[in-house]
């Protein structure tokens, strides 16, 4: 890879970076089937997206609402 496309990459990343909050996550042993389950049966392909889904869902079943 070039210098210029290498320096291209980094300011592209520091700007996605900036928008999208990057969170570490390393789940349970006991998480990640649950995990799975949900990313097989079709709810999203990326954990990322089934992680979002049960946190909107449990957040709605807490408070009783939607809403953050």
């Amino acid at each position: 890879m070039s210098t210029v496309a290498r320096i291209g990459n980094r300011a592209r990343v520091r700007r996605y970076r900036a928008l999208h909050r990057r969170i570490d996550y390393v789940p349970s042993y006991d998480v990640l089937p649950i995990l799975e389950h949900y990313r097989k049966v079709g709810l999203d392909r990326w954990l990322s997206g089934v992680i979002d889904y049960l946190i909107r869902t449990g957040h709605q079943v807490i408070t009783g609402n939607g809403r953050q």
